[in-house]
């Protein structure tokens, strides 16, 4: 074993007769004086000479010749050095303008690794000055040119080499600019932080104004215009991380290191800026000012209607709680958290609880419109979900809730419409707008319905109230013109709002005779089309999400359309019966369910249950955004689910239907089994079965 240890290793070598190998000399790479390592002499002695003159790098060119299409330059550093024994006399004014290099770069002081690279930079581009046929040096050349561009432009502008209508690279400050950059200290641009190194911006406000944020200027300091969140720079938020909120209303900066700087000097203290956990448990044990509530007296009534202003509570602290609001924050959270909110949207809903309940009170509920204004001033508007909010205070009685705004945009647009009419036709539309809104026999008539109708009747009403002063005066003719002005389904939707007009005027007996009667406007309605069997093989097998596969077979087996989908609700099932009851408009519809849609939906079920089991909404279908309230799902939400996977969700029910269709030719058939009408099971039976329609006698 001793002798194994001793024994030495030696290199493998193969010995091949008449090949004699010269064995380089032995050496290695040294550090020198100067830090770095040199490769010993017979590693030098291999090198290949530089070419120093390489008559590849900017040819010369026929005097006068003129491109017949430009072409881009393309310039590195190793062109440079290509010609660098290239004689000055192949280049026209290098002399005059290395010179004027040299004085420029003895005034300033440059070193001479900075002199050398401008020099080379300078031939380089007289040579392709020369090349491009002597004449003056344009902006693409300059542009092309690997480093030193404003130095070399100011020299060619002095040596009047440099073509007048060269403007497409900034040339450099003066001398004494550059002597007091070069001595002044550095400092961001933005948040004031000192010796971060080269560059206009520190490493934090450079990804600070990355992520797309509002441009302005600071509310505190006034600084601007920079990227802005609530109003406030970067500096100015970090500044209130370190040292709390008690400054806030001071404009001054407290001056800090950058973290580059930090970085360099190693210095891991108190001094370096806290990271975001770090800065907010800061603020946390910080003692905040309070702003002292005002909340309403208990029966106090109010004088006037006046809206709120809640910017002045924009970043102010607020006292602790009342007893009764704080169980309502414990409730909240509670609900939030069973409900898988995020942080952030948890955090900010209950801000904007907190700030309800201390200014308002507990003992009358919160205005929705005063919810809103909390989120939009208060800066907590784009993280809050303010239906979630709204519908956990609406199940304990504690919310108004206020009208859409949607509706009173339909509104206010019947209404400025009917203005613009002459008084008494404004008076007679206002009369069929009561009469839509209030019949006694039917539900009221809904606001973008008329809005819809004034707009079909936009031009033969404008038509009429230049010829008469009255709707008594327009004659069938009048309406016979209107509707054929114009084909197709709009001619269709012209006749509809033009009949319903008329019969309500003749209704409240505003007109005598109805102009309509006898209106007929054939529509043309598409037939029904099946789709490509490779477009329904294997539909089960293209999602592996529980809900669209559960709707997928609701529509391909049973012919549900989206609106039957988004209404459904889990009392709708029964399991027992292995039924689902669809509620529609004129009436119910049972669906028997068949055992792979009875197995994906107790599978739709399983999963809806692991992943909300708190949730209060009764509605069959939820989704992450519908489980936080009791509302259905939005009426977009299954055609784009469906679009994502390359169908439609009425092609697949068409399909469906117009198959049944085909295997028989009774519309009682269709009509029990899909629960459609008997005018749309004719028309799929008549498309199935064309050569049993009757034929219409002219």
């Amino acid at each position: 074993m001793a002798a194994a240890e001793r024994r030495a290793v030696t290199q493998l070598a193969l010995v091949m007769p008449g090949i004699t190998l010269t064995a380089a000399p032995f050496g290695a790479y040294r550090q020198r004086s100067d830090g770095r390592y040199h490769p010993p002499a017979w590693a030098r002695a291999q090198r290949p000479e530089p070419v120093r003159d390489d008559p590849r790098i900017c040819p010369p060119t026929v005097p006068g010749q003129l491109a017949l299409f430009p072409a881009p330059y393309r310039m590195i550093s190793e062109h440079a050095g290509s010609i660098l024994d290239r004689p000055e006399s192949e280049l026209p004014d290098a002399q005059r303008a290395l010179e004027i290099l040299r004085s420029y770069s003895d005034r300033q002081g440059y070193i001479a690794d900075w002199r050398r690279q401008a020099q080379r930079m300078l031939r380089l581009v007289l040579a392709a000055r020369r090349a491009a046929g002597g004449g003056p040096v344009n902006g693409r050349m300059i542009k092309a040119l690997p480093g030193c561009r404003p130095i070399v432009a100011a020299v060619l502008d002095r040596a009047e080499l440099l073509s007048e209508e060269t403007n497409t690279y900034p040339l450099p400050q003066s001398a004494a600019h550059h002597q007091a950059r070069t001595r002044a200290p550095i400092s961001c641009a933005h948040c004031q932080a000192w010796g971060f190194g080269h560059g206009r911006l520190c490493r934090g406000c450079r990804i600070w104004g990355a992520q797309s944020r509002p441009v302005g200027d600071c509310v505190r300091c006034g600084a601007g215009p920079l990227p802005l969140r609530e109003n406030w720079c970067y500096g100015c938020l970090r500044q209130r991380a370190v040292l709390g909120p008690e400054h806030d209303h001071a404009s001054w900066r407290q001056l800090r290191l950058s973290e580059r700087t930090l970085d360099l000097l190693d210095a891991r203290t108190s001094l370096r800026p806290p990271g975001r956990r770090a800065a907010t448990r800061n603020a946390e044990t910080r003692p905040h000012p309070l702003v002292p509530p005002s909340p309403v007296p208990h029966g106090q009534q109010e004088l006037f209607p006046a809206e709120r202003n809640w910017a002045p509570l924009k970043g102010a602290a607020l006292p602790n709680p009342a007893p009764e609001a704080a169980r309502l924050l414990a409730a909240f959270d509670a609900h939030a958290r069973a409900h898988a909110w995020t942080n952030d949207a948890r955090r900010a809903a209950a801000h904007v609880l907190r700030t309800a309940a201390t200014w308002l009170g507990m003992n009358t509920p919160f205005e929705e419109a005063d919810l809103r204004a909390i989120r939009a001033e208060t800066g907590r508007g784009s993280r809050c979900r303010p239906r979630a909010l709204n519908a956990f205070l609406a199940e304990r009685g504690l919310l108004l809730p206020q009208p859409r705004p949607a509706t009173r945009g339909s509104v206010a647009f019947v209404e400025r419409t009917i203005a613009g009419y002459p008084p008494r036709i404004a008076d007679e539309l206002t009369a069929w707008a009561d009469v839509l809104r209030s019949h006694p026999n039917r539900p009221p008539t809904e606001w973008r319905t008329l809005r819809r109708y004034l707009f079909y009747l936009k031009t033969p009403l404008a038509d009429w109230a230049r010829r008469y002063q009255t709707l008594r005066q327009v004659t069938a003719d009048d309406i016979r013109t209107a509707v054929t002005a114009v084909k197709g389904a709009r001619a269709h939707e012209r006749a509809v709002a033009l009949r319903s007009i008329f019969r309500a005027l003749k209704q409240t007996k505003l007109i005598f005779t109805d102009p309509t009667r006898g209106l007929r406007v054939t529509r043309h309605e598409p037939l029904p089309e099946t789709l490509p069997p490779d477009r329904l093989a294997g539909l089960l097998g293209i999602t592996d999400r529980p809900a669209i596969r559960f709707a997928l077979a609701l529509v391909t087996l049973h012919a549900l359309n989206g609106t039957d989908l988004t209404r459904l609700t889990l009392g709708d099932v029964i399991s027992a019966r292995a039924q689902l009851l669809v509620r529609r408009p004129h009436g119910r519809h049972t669906v028997h369910l068949d055992s792979l849609t009875l197995r994906l939906l107790h599978t739709w079920l399983r999963y809806r249950h692991q992943h909300w089991p708190h949730t209060t909404n009764a509605h069959l279908f939820v989704t992450r955004q519908t489980v936080i309230h009791t509302g259905p799902t939005s009426a977009n939400y299954f055609p784009a689910s469906f679009q994502r996977l390359g169908l439609t969700l009425n092609g697949l029910r068409t399909d469906r239907i117009l198959d049944e269709a085909r295997h028989t030719a009774d519309p009682v058939h269709l009509v029990r089994v899909f629960g459609i009408s008997i005018s749309t099971a004719m028309k799929y039976l008549h498309t199935a079965h064309p050569h049993r329609a009757g034929v219409i006698s002219r």
